[in-house]
């Protein structure tokens, strides 16, 4: 049997040869590689529950931890298709779409204005692992990577698998400081909010002392004077707005409880470039400037 046709199989496959000079046929037995139903789980687990990590970055969309190794441990179930026999390409790449869109799905719900955003960063860091993992599978030893209707499975170890998780990570950080180097915090910035129909506009201070975060989303806050937000706002208390609740901050003057909402909307357009960007955030209600503070990891 040829190497490029082997196949997963549960018990043997009889490897036909031609032996001697008489043209006698013999067959032999072949063993095939063995994959484990708990192992490949769990390492796919393990992959998608750091793929839709890194999507949740690269998108800027809050993903709890508690739901995302939900959504991991659903869309592993995904990888058993590698049992199944050999299917046409234009099958595995249909599985492939669903997969992604149920694991984005699955993690942040469907949203109408982020799911194709969620959705391609996860098809991009899907296709960098493979990638990676097809770069690895040509280093390594023979049965190292093993593929089956497009799902692979890997002959690795925990401390292996640690340590590639440990790369991945540094690696990332290594990208995300990278880019926050090429920002310039003395750029001018737009940033408009939208309420139901209404839209404001105003001028964006990037701060580096914002580090404001809401510890139930994730999301990082963007200080606003309560004046600067009453065309926003139309009267309407805050304490009515969508994801109302305080968050405890200190100032130079005292501790404090600023408030917080979450506008429908929230777009930061860069003037200098005029590269603008849907966000993620909430927006805290606090001080006397006209400007709205913000921390420049938002924008990245």
């Amino acid at each position: 049997m040829k190497a490029g046709a082997k196949q997963i199989s549960w018990l043997y496959a009889f490897d036909i040869k031609r032996l001697g000079t008489h043209g006698i046929l013999t067959k032999e037995v072949m063993p095939l590689p063995v994959i484990y139903l708990d192992v490949l789980l769990a390492q796919n687990l393990y992959i998608n529950y750091f793929l839709l990590r890194a999507c949740a970055r690269l998108s800027h969309t809050p993903l709890h931890r508690g739901r995302c190794l939900l959504a991991a441990i659903g869309s592993s179930f995904f990888a058993c298709y590698i049992f199944l026999p050999p299917l046409p390409f234009w099958i595995q790449l249909l599985l492939k779409l669903i997969a992604a869109a149920a694991s984005v799905i699955l993690a942040f719900g469907i949203q109408r204005v982020m799911f194709l955003r969620q959705l391609g960063w996860f098809l991009v860091c899907s296709f960098l692992l493979a990638g990676l993992l097809l770069a690895i599978g040509s280093c390594a030893r023979k049965g190292f990577a093993i593929w089956g209707n497009s799902v692979c499975y890997l002959d690795f170890s925990l401390l292996q698998l640690i340590l590639f998780t440990t790369l991945a990570y540094f690696l990332l950080r290594l990208i995300t400081f990278w880019r926050s180097r090429k920002l310039h915090t003395d750029d001018q910035y737009q940033i408009f909010f939208r309420m139901g129909e209404k839209v404001i506009c105003l001028s964006g201070l990037a701060d580096t002392g914002n580090t404001l975060v809401d510890p139930f989303s994730g999301l990082p806050v963007i200080v606003c004077a309560e004046k600067a937000l009453s065309p926003l706002l139309q009267g309407k208390p805050i304490c009515a707005c969508k994801g109302y609740r305080l968050l405890p901050c200190t100032t130079v003057h005292a501790q404090e409880l600023m408030p917080l909402f979450q506008p429908d909307e929230i777009c930061v357009r860069s003037l200098s470039t005029g590269r603008q960007r849907t966000a993620s955030a909430m927006v805290g209600v606090g001080g006397t400037q006209t400007q709205a503070i913000f921390h420049p990891k938002l924008i990245l």
